[in-house]
């Protein structure tokens, strides 16, 4: 059996994901990702089992390149109390960055409910550094929080709440052009449910 070209598995989730960043995942089937890629269904199924686990593959790249992105911004920060502002809102940003790829990732792509634990700890790479920097929050007496991965999590959740909100329009007409300012005030809120003093911006 020949060896598999990890160049060629590459550029397939890459223009798999072009090919999601226009259309539904459900409306893409194996053989127009083959066509796209210029290869036969053959070598297509040869790397990828089935539309799922490619479309697995896609989300797990997606989720490393925003897990580098949140990581890039928060190297420069030192206070755990501006570390959880910062961490939330390099979320947002990567959210608003690529708006399409937010979708995909955390609404359009169907859960992995067969995941195992260490698979489950790749998802949620930048949940557990939240955690770890709440974690020191409270350590430093900067944080009322209780349970740190609830409120990292439920966090999380509440602003991206707040950005699809913005980028599906279903918020008030007011702030569907102002996604930083609408998405600001739930950080703000969130800052001041978990952290004493509501943490510096």
């Amino acid at each position: 059996m020949k060896e598999p070209n990890t160049e060629l598995a590459g550029e397939i989730r890459r223009k798999t994901l072009n090919l999601l960043i226009n259309k539904e995942p459900e409306e893409i089937s194996m053989r127009e990702i083959a066509r796209e890629c210029g290869v036969s269904a053959t070598t297509l199924y040869y790397y990828y089992t089935d539309r799922e686990a490619l479309f697995e593959e896609v989300k797990r790249d997606c989720l490393a390149a925003m897990d580098r992105y949140i990581a890039k911004k928060l190297r420069p920060v030192s206070d755990p109390a501006r570390g959880v502002r910062k961490m939330l809102e390099a979320f947002r940003d990567w959210c608003l960055a690529y708006p399409r790829i937010a979708l995909l990732v955390m609404d359009r792509f169907k859960a992995n409910r067969d995941a195992g634990k260490e698979e489950l700890k790749f998802y949620y790479r930048s949940t557990q550094l939240g955690k770890e920097i709440l974690d020191r929050a409270v350590a430093a007496g900067l944080s009322k929080s209780t349970d740190t991965l609830l409120d990292t999590s439920l966090c999380i959740a509440a602003i991206w709440g707040a950005v699809q909100s913005v980028l599906l329009n279903r918020t008030i007409p007011e702030y569907w052009d102002k996604g930083k300012q609408f998405t600001d005030r739930m950080i703000d809120l969130c800052c001041g449910a978990v952290l004493t003093g509501g943490g510096k911006k």
